[in-house]
C-alpha cells in the first residue's frame, strides 16, 4: 500500500476525528460501550479544540486521497524526557501495510526516546510496539470512564 504521510492542518480536524472515531471503534468494540464508540461528537470537538492551540505533531496517512490513519505525539520539552505517543490509529483496511510504521516514524522519530499507553487487551498493538523498540516499564493506568487497563511502554 503506497501511502502519503503528511502533517495535519487545522482544516483536517474533521478528517482526523473521523479516522480516530472509526479506527477506535474497530479496536475497542466490545471493550467500550457501543453508545460511547458510536457518539462521534466528543472526539470531533476535541480535535477542533486541539487545532486551535496544537501542542504536538499530528500526521495523516492517505491512500489514493483517502485518510487511512493518524498519529499524534507530544515532543519532549526538556532533556531526559521522552516524547509521548498519544494516538496511533489505523483503519483495518490499512493493517499490515507498513502505514503504521510510517506514521510512528513521523510522530516519534526513529531512535527518539518515547513512551505510550496501550490497552492491555490489544495484543496486536503491543506486538507492533515491541517490534519497534518499546517495552513495558511496569506502570499501569486505567482508561477514563471504563475498566480498560492501560500499560505503559517506553523506548530509549
Amino acid at each position: 500500500m503506497d501511502a502519503t504521510i503528511r502533517p495535519a492542518q487545522p482544516s483536517d480536524a474533521a478528517t482526523v476525528a473521523d479516522v480516530h472515531n472509526r479506527s477506535r471503534a474497530q479496536a475497542f468494540r466490545g471493550h467500550i460501550a457501543d453508545e460511547v464508540l458510536d457518539n462521534h461528537a466528543p472526539l470531533e470537538r476535541e480535535w477542533e479544540e486541539y487545532f486551535r492551540a496544537p501542542d504536538g505533531r499530528v500526521f495523516i496517512a492517505e491512500v489514493d486521497g483517502q485518510a487511512v490513519g493518524i498519529a499524534y505525539g507530544i515532543p519532549a520539552q526538556h532533556p531526559g524526557e521522552r516524547t509521548e505517543l498519544r494516538n496511533l490509529y489505523l483503519l483495518e483496511a490499512a493493517a499490515g501495510s507498513g502505514v503504521a510504521v510510517q506514521l510512528l516514524d513521523a510522530v516519534v522519530r526513529p531512535g527518539e526516546p518515547a513512551f505510550l499507553w496501550v490497552a492491555d487487551f490489544n495484543d496486536q498493538a503491543k506486538a507492533f510496539y515491541r517490534k519497534h523498540g518499546f517495552s513495558f516499564d511496569g506502570e499501569d493506568s486505567h482508561h477514563a470512564g471504563d475498566d480498560i487497563t492501560l500499560k505503559r511502554m517506553v523506548r530509549g
